[in-house]
């Protein structure tokens, strides 16, 4: 069976879940079939090893000289011809195409990650080209992956997707083994992803924390540097040295989640959500949203709340004091559910059902 790969997210991500989901799938891939890989010219910090992999194409460039559009028309140039000199195999695209429909000659199986732009259209400046790709694929797939019951729960609803030919597969997380512990002057709680989508509900943590935390804990967001509405907060609240950015890679990441005293993840939807359980491997108290498919990844080892109760997340957050080793115990082994080894099995799975 070969395999092959395309560019999509790879030009969209310098890191990011998607990625990193595939960056985990083709390896393990590559070691047991004929992977092609076109990752073409791209962003992306995820490295692969050329020598496993049947054919790979990557042309990586910093991401200030990076411009969409004129790459983004190379690399469909050269990726049809990497799809024409493929037999006998399996198509998986890394993100949607609304041209998917071209390519006819293999099986297409699709992963679908989440209905965010469909369920919160009004947060992205490309909903609505983000959302006609979808659809185009969606239709053209022959099979359909889901990363949560709930991602495929909300396909099944917005797109009548029939169950049959969809498989729920769940993600795991990657992080360095290390027991360095960042610090600060006093405990800190801690903040992890994009904080510019309001669905994220970022905002309602940083009200949160300033009213009912700010004397006792520090907040340590992980992740782009702060913006100006950030800034203009911290400075008119007398938070300069409470709010911590810090930002850089999984190593560092990891190490952030160790010194923590709970990671707080108060987003509204999620077609996944892999923070959770990173703390989990990194020994990190979990106080997350009961929505979407949080519960369904973090079990009975978070603390759970409404993400659009105040009074909820400031009882959940002020729980950890007391059940700490619980926590940390029960996502020990919660987490132990999770593997990117059983992700890439089911996925070889899906691969069977459709090859021809």
């Amino acid at each position: 069976m070969n395999l092959l790969y395309d560019h999509t997210i790879f030009c969209l991500q310098q890191y990011g879940g998607i990625s990193r989901y595939f960056h985990e799938l083709i390896n393990r891939m590559s070691t047991d079939a004929d992977v092609n890989l076109y990752k073409g010219v791209n962003l992306n910090e995820y490295e692969f090893d050329k020598e496993t992999l049947s054919s790979y194409t990557n042309y990586k460039i910093p991401r200030i000289k990076y411009t969409g559009t004129l790459l983004s028309k190379l690399n469909n140039i050269m990726f049809k011809i990497e799809y024409s000199n493929i037999k006998n195999g399996i198509y998986h695209p890394t993100y949607y195409r609304h041209d998917l429909s071209k390519y006819d000659k293999l099986p297409v199986v699709l992963t679908v990650y989440d209905m965010i732009h469909e369920l919160f259209p009004d947060q992205f400046w490309n909903s609505a080209s983000v959302i006609k790709s979808k659809k185009a694929s969606i239709e053209h797939a022959d099979a359909i992956i889901c990363i949560s019951e709930n991602t495929k729960k909300d396909l099944m609803r917005l797109y009548n997707v029939p169950g049959s030919k969809i498989s729920v597969i769940y993600l795991s997380c990657t992080l360095p083994d290390t027991k360095a512990r960042y610090f600060t002057d006093k405990p800190y709680l801690l903040y992890v992803g994009d904080r510019s989508a309001s669905y994220k509900n970022f905002w309602g943590l940083m009200g949160v924390y300033q009213k009912h935390f700010s004397n006792d804990y520090n907040l340590v967001l992980f992740g782009d540097g702060f913006s100006k509405s950030e800034l203009k907060f911290i400075t008119e609240n007398d938070l300069k040295d409470k709010v911590f950015n810090v930002a850089g890679n999984d190593q560092i990441l990891r190490v952030v989640y160790n010194g923590a005293h709970c990671l707080v993840y108060p987003s509204l939807y999620e077609g996944f959500g892999i923070p959770p359980l990173e703390a989990m491997v990194s020994g990190c108290p979990v106080v997350a949203s009961n929505s979407s498919s949080i519960p369904e990844v973090t079990g009975d080892a978070a603390v759970l709340f409404n993400p659009s109760s105040g009074e909820s997340m400031i009882k959940a957050i002020s729980s950890v004091e007391d059940n700490r080793d619980k926590l940390i115990s029960a996502g020990y082994e919660r987490v132990k559910q999770f593997s990117w080894d059983k992700m890439a099995k089911e996925t070889v799975d899906v691969y069977k059902s459709v090859f021809k």
